[in-house]
């Protein structure tokens, strides 16, 4: 826990053509901590290579100090948000050569969307697991191959490296943050402050189950969205390739060129996300979630958890749940 009587320096490192989400979203969730807590725990700081006004994707201009007149081991989090020029990840030499230079002094070191290039280039994800936004996963992992880039998790801690996904993660990698600095109540506050969930863990998908269905195509959205209301009927490939009225080997290479995914690998991922999002809301008793998204048995969905999540579904609605007493009757 971070002594509140000493504030946690958080210094937002920016590029020109940052995304607002990017650094606007984690920016609230810890000025939001401050009026919570009534206490100035976090001071925020934006800082460029070069300092001064650095323009935003949206152009309006964010003013900054230079970094280099920081000192390093003051910093308690640094935070790179992502967004560059015509919507490409950044492209800072100079912020990158900051980086290489003083990244290993740093507390704690952090990354949203396709800040994670930022990191990467300066050699701080070696080794490491990381994420970013989904569609730049393939680029980042072939600018850092020594790195383990994933696809899915909304963020990753590594090593004292987070790194998070796409746009609005930056609000849940904050909250982490202010889980781990201050704890869970103060996190959770917060969450109701912003109006948000405090329930996605870093391991759940970037996309929401509803947010998976409207991704594919037309005629591939219309059946994620007959499996979203009828988890619990037989989802195997010869049904759903019946039902879509093709072969199928059709239906397995269509719906894979459509989606990413296998259908197999889909209907697990709304399975696991359905379940999730119960075990964090409470009420329901693991036996009955099992059986509402269609896993059976509580053994089904104890092995879905460990092999996606790695913790067992009492272990994640502990951690993770809206209401810590009201989950763990329902868990009992």
């Amino acid at each position: 826990m971070t002594d509140p009587t000493r504030p946690h320096l958080i210094v937002f490192l920016i590029s020109d053509g940052v995304n607002m989400i990017d650094l606007g979203g984690p920016m609230q969730a810890f000025a939001s901590c401050n009026a919570e807590t009534r206490e100035r725990r976090y001071d925020i700081v934006t800082a460029s290579a070069a300092g001064g006004a650095v323009g935003s994707a949206p152009g309006l201009e964010i003013p900054t100090v230079g970094i280099g007149t920081l000192d390093p081991d003051s910093i308690g989090t640094l935070i790179v948000p992502g967004g560059g020029r015509l919507g490409q990840p950044p492209d800072d030499r100079r912020s990158v050569a900051w980086l290489a230079a003083n990244g290993g002094r740093l507390r704690r070191l952090c990354s949203v969307c396709t800040g994670a290039f930022l990191l990467g280039d300066a050699g701080l994800l070696s080794g490491r697991r990381a994420t970013t936004h989904w569609r730049w996963t393939t680029d980042l992992q072939r600018r850092c191959p020594d790195a383990r880039i994933e696809l899915d998790p909304i963020y990753i801690e590594d090593r004292g490296v987070w790194t998070s996904a796409g746009v609005s993660s930056g609000i849940d990698l904050a909250l982490a943050l202010i889980a781990r600095d201050q704890g869970r109540s103060v996190a959770m506050a917060v969450a109701r402050t912003l109006v948000v969930y405090m329930t996605r863990s870093g391991g759940q998908a970037q996309f929401s189950v509803p947010l998976r269905a409207q991704a594919a195509d037309g005629v591939f959205g219309q059946l994620d969205g007959w499996i979203l209301e009828n988890l619990t009927a037989p989802l195997d490939v010869p049904t759903l390739a019946a039902r879509m009225g093709m072969s199928e080997r059709t239906f397995r290479r269509r719906y894979r060129e459509a989606t990413g995914r296998s259908p197999g690998q889909a209907v697990e991922t709304f399975r696991l996300e359905a379940a999730s999002q119960a075990l964090s809301s409470g009420g329901l008793s693991i036996k009955q979630i099992a059986r509402m998204v269609g896993c059976e048995t509580e053994g089904n969905l104890l092995r879905l958890f460990r092999r996606h999540y790695g913790i067992t579904p009492s272990e994640f609605r502990k951690r993770f749940a809206e209401d810590d007493e009201v989950s763990l009757r329902a868990a009992q």
